[in-house]
């Protein structure tokens, strides 16, 4: 396609180019030599000596129809999510515009394509901020726990008959957890089968087949009742995002210093209360905590709904250790009422879902692997190099806030599907740094300020102190580094393109405008080459280049390098 469209087009340029063709041509060929017997008369040209003689070709045309096309496909890659491949096709596009630049100094249509794609680029890049690419937290879903909010608590009548019927079908299914037929959990069993709740408890009972296997297996392991995944199910339908109203999170709906207490790590990258295997882990220690303390299911997921000093006061205030008769003496919260109700109904339906009306199948139960990331790797980067779809590998890790992994983090762990490890481990474990990620360093220069930096590359200061965990009132040190967040076509992009413009157009070296600008780096500890050049806009082999007279095979901190930034 890309090849026809700059056929088609140079087409049209070699005719633009042509003055109009006058209506009779006639040409008199000079006299030909006699021609041997064995020689074959020359096939004459389509293209008429005239027009040959006057056809110009236009390279500077010629150079923007095909800076465009590879914009265009690396725009098509860039709404893909595949920004690896996009930024190259941006690249290109680029710098094909550049290079026609240095070869025509001062020609306006190249100088105003360069302008206008630069920021096009920009513009791409500004969007995807907008819509949270990479440094924005992704969005809670609702949780469903804060609809009993809205149910009724006083029971409904019921008909003798349906509790005949519930009792006898529990007599046929087995249960770890007591389950107490009476009139409260049979106001929830008829609101979820008939009622506003149908819809809720269908989409759980679906999605439960991504996770039971791994919940069972790890209530199984921690010695609870395996019937406790129905809590999960009251809780958030086990949507790993649920946020509630108390911004409790995750599957299991932890508060953040719950989740801190159970070793659910929380921070500006990860969150992983929705996790579902570590919230999952979290959840049935924090559960099983609770029975020790109260000695009773119904009490101890009372306390995991309230808080154990909500219900200690409560029993210590009316004298009763039951909660049904807590429940008769209004002693707790309207929402931990229906609380014990909701998760009986939810088990006596998930045992036998077609008996109540249910024909929902099951997810597909997920499998998966675990990799270690201790560097900031791109979702993206990954996706893109293990040949998965980018929304496929988010869900597998909602715990993840960001587009990247942490940085630094020796504890984190990956989750991709069943297979994917040793690819993993082949392809991405052994990446530079500047290939993982899609967002820069800047090194602080003197006098600048948060403020200064944030705006020269188009962000707020509050996402570029959460993105390296500054203080806004503490102040910068010369040379310290920051991470930019930019998925690696933005206003660096800009920066390059146009020291890299003024370079190649005033070719003069002696021309204070073009002469470029020397730097004497220090290496810090941890630094590579690959990082210097990306913190400088310039290439390793520039860098090399520079350094002739130094070997730089490997470097300590404390070198010195020169670099000339932007240049390459």
């Amino acid at each position: 396609m890309r090849s026809i469209k700059i056929a088609v087009v140079t087409l049209a340029l070699l005719t633009a180019c042509s003055p109009a063709a006058p209506k009779q041509v006639r040409v008199t060929p000079p006299p030909s030599p006699p021609m041997a017997e064995h020689q074959i008369a020359p096939v004459p040209s389509p293209v008429s000596t005239t027009l040959r003689s006057e056809v110009r070709i236009d390279p500077v045309a010629l150079a923007i129809v095909e800076a465009r096309v590879r914009f265009d496909r690396g725009e098509e890659l860039f709404k893909a999510g595949y920004l690896v491949r996009a930024k190259e096709e941006f690249d290109g596009a680029i710098d094909l515009l550049l290079d026609t630049a240095a070869l025509f100094p001062n020609n306006r249509r190249i100088d105003r394509e360069i302008t206008d794609l630069v920021a096009q680029v920009h513009a791409l890049e500004l969007s995807a901020f907008k819509e949270g690419d990479g440094f924005t937290d992704q969005k809670g879903e609702h949780a469903v726990i804060d609809d009993l909010q809205h149910i009724e608590t006083f029971p409904a009548p019921i008909d003798p008959k349906f509790k005949k019927e519930v009792e006898e079908e529990i007599a046929e299914f087995v249960h770890d957890l007591p389950i107490e037929i009476n009139d409260r959990v049979l106001t929830f069993l008829d609101y979820y089968q008939k009622g506003r709740g149908r819809t809720t408890i269908e989409m759980g009972l679906e999605r439960v087949g991504k996770y039971q296997p791994m919940i069972e297996q790890i209530l199984k392991e921690e010695g609870v009742p395996l019937d406790l995944i129905y809590l999960c199910q009251a809780e958030s339908a086990f949507i790993p995002r649920a946020l509630s109203r108390a911004k409790a999170k995750g599957m299991w709906q932890f508060i953040p210093a719950r989740g801190k207490e159970y070793g659910l790590r929380q921070n500006w990258w990860i969150d992983e209360r929705s996790d579902p295997e570590k919230s999952t882990r979290a959840a049935a220690k924090h559960l099983k905590d609770l029975y020790d303390e109260f000695g009773d299911w119904y009490l101890a997921m009372a306390a995991y709904n309230s808080g154990p000093g909500r219900v200690t006061r409560a029993m210590n205030r009316t004298g009763q250790n039951d909660f049904w008769k807590l429940v008769e003496k209004k002693a707790l919260p309207k929402e931990t009422i229906n609380y014990i109700p909701t998760i009986l109904a939810l088990t006596i339906i998930g045992k036998n879902p077609e008996k109540y009306g249910f024909n929902v199948a099951p997810a597909r139960a997920l499998e998966t692997e675990r990799v270690g990331v201790d560097k900031a790797t791109d979702l993206r980067v990954i996706a893109e190099t293990l040949d998965i779809p980018v929304q496929d590998l988010k869900d597998l890790n909602p715990h993840i806030l960001r587009w990247t992994t942490p940085p630094n983090d020796s504890e984190f762990e990956l989750v991709l599907p069943k297979g994917y490890a040793t690819t993993f481990t082949e392809k991405i474990a052994l990446l530079p740094d500047n290939k993982r990620v899609l967002f820069r360093y800047h090194s602080v220069q003197k006098n600048e300020t948060l403020g200064g930096i944030a705006r020269k590359h188009g962000m707020s200061v509050a996402i570029l102190t959460q993105a390296n965990s500054l203080s806004p009132k503490k102040p910068l040190r010369v040379g310290q580094e920051l991470m930019i967040p930019v998925s690696g076509v933005g206003p660096a992009t800009v920066a390059a393109a146009a020291l890299k413009t003024a370079a190649r157009t005033k070719p003069d070296p002696q021309a204070s405008a073009a002469t470029p600008q020397k730097v004497i780096h220090k290496v810090r500890k941890g630094e590579t080459l690959d990082r210097i050049a990306s913190n400088y806009r310039t290439t390793v082999s520039a860098i090399l280049s520079w350094n002739k007279n130094n070997d730089l095979t490997v470097i300590h901190p404390g070198d010195q390098i020169t670099i000339f930034p932007g240049n390459r």
